[in-house]
């Protein structure tokens, strides 16, 4: 189920299976031409678990395009997320990257997919890691090209 959770998300958007499909390994064929992992990626998730849901105050809205940063290890993800103070206790989520496509095309606050190379310095710096970038727009682009 979960490698095909884009390819269903994708049909459900109105788009063909086999362009979701080809969407899919063209992205694994990037990320393994790149030396990139392609099984399992593990996501920072920011919030307080300790707080319930009806204490929580709602974000402010930002118009500010969201970026979702994926890490190919657990470790990795923790030195980014300690590194940059992101939360008390690191709460590491383990998705595929069908999940990932997926959350990329259902939710369109959230811009870009950023898989970090890596290179343990570069999660030390102060901005964004190095990697390689999905555009949510690149992704429906795509699937769009395919469908006709």
């Amino acid at each position: 189920m979960r490698e095909t959770l884009f390819i269903d998300v994708a049909r459900q958007e109105g788009y063909r299976s086999e362009a979701a499909e080809d969407t899919l390994e063209m992205v694994r064929t990037r990320l393994q031409e790149a030396r990139y992992q392609t099984h399992r990626f593990y996501l920072y998730r920011t919030g307080d678990p300790a707080v319930p849901e009806r204490d929580k105050t709602p974000a402010p809205q930002t118009t500010r395009p969201r970026v979702l940063v994926a890490f190919q290890s657990a470790d990795s993800a923790l030195v980014f997320a300690q590194t940059h103070g992101l939360g008390r206790s690191p709460r590491l989520v383990a998705l595929t990257l069908s999940q990932m496509l997926a959350a990329l095309m259902q939710r369109p606050g959230i811009s870009m997919l950023l898989i970090a190379s890596e290179d343990q310095e570069a999660l030390r710096a102060s901005a964004l890691p190095l990697g390689m970038r999905i555009e949510r727009a690149e992704l429906i682009e795509r699937l769009t090209s395919l469908a006709s």
